[in-house]
């Protein structure tokens, strides 16, 4: 919070778009200079209501630096990202607003400022907190504060404004910021019920509304759910997202068939994911296992051309890892993995394939 698009406008919307133009259609500009640049290529990306991001725009720095683009209204607030060689500047867009931004090639992304609303000055300012908090987010007391910090700051009193949602879906190393299998549920309710309340149109707001209802389930019921994983009594917790060719494949066409099944939570272009893929294959080529791999990567392009490459099930989970699955198997980090065994029951979880042999 890359993947599979849903990034286009419909008829509907670009007739609304037209109609409320009248003769000339209304929309928004981004504009700014990059300082020391010429002819660098500059993207704008925007979000879809899971955090997903997809490429709708790219222009060109001119001699000076200097880069603009104009996209039609849209049916709500969005949010957008400027890229430049992987580095990004988030902004949010509410209206037929103007925004300028201020940086440099070398500053991209850490060292900028935007003009033009309020909401865009607050994201940028929520930004560079977030970054000069990096050094400290492995301490989870210094990472307790942080969040606290930042729903009361950013949050709390934003009746449901596209920067709000931004924020509870933002990650940091491909991990959720705001974590709905820990005491973070509160805040995402919070969110979420804002949604609901000042946004109850908004196309954001059935799945912030589905991730607190989750999260709530899952913070009830999580002393339960580990004794029952540690009993070994759990049956079947059905898994239904789609492969790289679009079909949905269910996790019951596995389990149960007369072979373990390693149900593999992974990201596809982590650095590490080939070795445990080489890993794996040996024993799925030797016959011993089927594979369930499941990856919240963000690149729906890599991940699809990884995935195209593996000769078991694999599946993008279109919430980033923050939906029933990922809270329902309690993962928390990748690799996680689990073994159903030869006859569908939840044997083990494991965190390296080498605990996935010692178990089969």
């Amino acid at each position: 919070m890359n993947k599979l698009a849903k990034y286009f406008a419909t008829a509907a919307s670009l007739a609304a778009i037209f109609i409320a133009g009248g003769c000339g259609e209304k929309g928004f500009k981004i504009e700014g200079q990059l300082a020391d640049s010429d002819n660098d290529k500059i993207l704008l990306e925007k979000a879809d209501f899971a955090g997903y991001w997809a490429i709708v725009d790219s222009t060109r720095t001119d001699s000076k630096g200097k880069f603009s683009f104009s996209q039609p209204q849209q049916g709500g607030p969005e949010i957008f990202r400027l890229s430049l060689d992987d580095k990004y500047i988030y902004l949010p867009v509410d209206s037929t607003e103007t925004l300028t931004v201020a940086t440099s090639k070398t500053g991209f992304g850490h060292d900028f400022t935007v003009s033009g609303s309020e909401q865009a000055q607050r994201m940028a300012q929520f930004e560079k907190d977030l970054i000069a908090f990096l050094p400290y987010i492995n301490n989870s007391d210094s990472l307790k504060d942080f969040k606290k910090r930042i729903y009361n700051e950013y949050m709390h009193e934003s009746k449901g404004n596209v920067m709000s949602y931004y924020i509870l879906t933002k990650t940091v190393g491909n991990q959720p910021l705001f974590d709905p299998t820990t005491e973070d549920y509160r805040y995402i309710v919070a969110v979420a019920n804002n949604y609901n309340h000042y946004r109850p149109n908004d196309a954001h707001t059935p799945f912030l509304l589905n991730l607190a209802q989750a999260a709530q389930r899952h913070h009830n019921d999580l002393k339960g759910i580990h004794k029952v994983i540690d009993a070994e009594e759990i049956t079947m917790l059905e898994i239904a997202l789609n492969d790289e060719n679009g079909n949905e494949r269910k996790l019951s066409e596995l389990v149960g068939k007369g072979k373990p099944v390693v149900v593999a939570f992974t990201l596809m272009r982590d650095g590490a994911t080939p070795e445990i893929n080489r890993q794996l294959a040996e024993l799925y080529k030797a016959g011993r296992i089927d594979i369930y791999n499941i990856s919240p990567d963000q690149d729906q392009y890599g991940w699809h051309e990884s995935a195209a490459n593996l000769p078991w099930v694999t599946v993008l989970d279109p919430s980033a890892g923050q939906d029933k699955v990922f809270l329902q198997y309690n993962v928390g980090q990748l690799p996680t993995f689990f073994i159903y065994n030869s006859k569908g029951e939840l044997s083990a979880r494991c965190a390296t394939v080498k605990e996935i042999k010692e178990n089969l």
